[in-house]
């Protein structure tokens, strides 16, 4: 079979398949589109295909179909990031600040501490946990990042699939997981030059040039696109993409990585740019070519049922996480007016992690920060805390009550 006609047989399975799945009402109404995808890939990965049939496995994955596939990936998860900058409405944080303020607090920094915890013992327990070029510090920081990720595009999804997205709890979950995304990406932003080399001036430098692009955006970008008024969604979405390439390029330059120049290109868009570009670019991206990003991901983790080391890294993982954001935001909300029921539903929904766990653990493992079993345990922790929002969400809240409806 010819590269491209295997690179194409494998983009129908990889579109195809994950869609026909969640047809079927039973996943449907436990799994998000997304959280199919991922377990596709992994499903095609050397995990699971790759152990039943090794020789077609090798014959259709071959380098060349690979480099192909991660070009596509590469594209998709950009663009995806860009969309998740795009949600991030910097209007409605700047509403309630104060009770906002309290609760990012609390859903962050808790899960933030656990995740530190849960990275020495990694460290001391899972061999080989540490990337290639990584370092201890870096390492912890990276799994402290992993455990505090809420999935913000994912989450919305799941409260919009149970009714929960107009109410005033849904809104706020939403806020609370913007600030978690928002200080995600500054983290990142933060940990990756640091990371990238072992000069301490160059990877500040890099740093320094990173946080003036940043400001050229908000500065100049912002209120150059606020005076082309009239333009057609079509031009908007042309302008607003070729924006979030020249910013994921002079990001991946400066060391930064390009994902976090697409999440800021995002997250500089005018409000009146946002929902145009939305309309036309969200869907596509999270069905087509998201995806291929699943593939690539799935090819990376290497799920070994006999490893006790990757069973034990994934029940600390997922158990830091439950805890984290639980008890975090539900602490933080009860402090400020919520009552227990809702409190801890703020908490189960905040620990979602879906696509944006992957995306970020995807930047992490390529920077050589963690190890493969690290990687593959915390894709499964993903999967497993975005599986169980719904569910405990539904056990959490009444169902008799009717919603009330969003502040102002």
């Amino acid at each position: 079979m010819t590269t491209k006609a295997s690179f194409l047989l494998i983009s129908l399975l990889i579109v195809l398949l994950p869609w026909l799945l969640w047809q079927w009402r039973p996943i449907r109404r436990v799994a998000p589109l997304a959280v199919v995808q991922i377990m596709a890939g992994v499903v095609l990965g050397p995990s699971c295909f790759g152990l039943w049939a090794p020789e077609i496995h090798q014959a259709l994955f071959t380098r060349p179909v690979l480099s192909l596939l991660d070009g596509v990936a590469g594209i998709g998860v950009l663009l995806y990031v860009f969309a998740t900058g795009l949600h991030l409405d910097t209007q409605a944080l700047h509403r309630d600040t104060r009770r906002l303020g309290v609760l990012a607090v609390g859903s962050i920094s808790v899960p933030l501490i656990l995740g530190l915890g849960a990275g020495l013992w990694m460290l001391e327990n899972v061999p080989g946990a540490l990337g290639a070029s990584g370092t201890k510090a870096g390492f912890l920081a990276a799994v402290a990042i992993c455990i505090a990720v809420t999935a913000l595009p994912v989450l919305a999804a799941i409260l919009q699939e149970m009714g929960l997205l107009p109410t005033r709890l849904g809104q706020q979950a939403l806020a609370i997981a913007a600030v978690n995304d928002a200080a995600l990406w500054l983290m990142l932003a933060v940990l990756l030059p640091l990371a990238a080399s072992g000069n301490e001036a160059s990877p500040l430098l890099h740093l320094g040039l990173s946080v003036l692009w940043f400001t050229g955006l908000i500065v100049v970008a912002r209120p150059a696109l606020r005076r082309l008024a009239g333009l057609s969604d079509q031009s908007m979405l042309v302008i607003g993409t070729a924006l979030a390439i020249l910013s994921s390029c002079l990001s991946e330059a400066l060391g930064t990585g390009y994902l976090i120049g697409a999440f800021a290109a995002g997250a500089v868009m005018p409000a009146s740019w946002r929902a145009p570009i939305l309309a036309r670019l969200e869907m596509l991206t999270a069905t087509v070519l998201l995806p291929f990003f699943f593939m690539s991901t799935g090819l990376k983790a290497l799920i070994d049922p006999a490893s006790a080391s990757f069973w034990a890294a994934l029940v600390v993982a997922t158990g830091a996480t439950i805890i984290g954001k639980v008890a975090g935001t539900a602490v933080a909300s009860r402090a400020s007016g919520y009552n227990w029921r809702q409190s801890l539903s703020l908490g189960a929904m905040m620990q979602t992690k879906g696509l944006m766990e992957v995306v970020v653990l995807a930047v992490l493992s390529d920077a050589g920060l963690i190890g493969r079993e690290i990687f593959s345990a915390m894709v499964g922790m993903a999967v497993i805390c975005t599986l169980i929002t719904a569910p405990l969400v539904r056990v959490l809240q009444e169902k008799h009550r009717a919603p009330q409806p969003a502040e102002p």
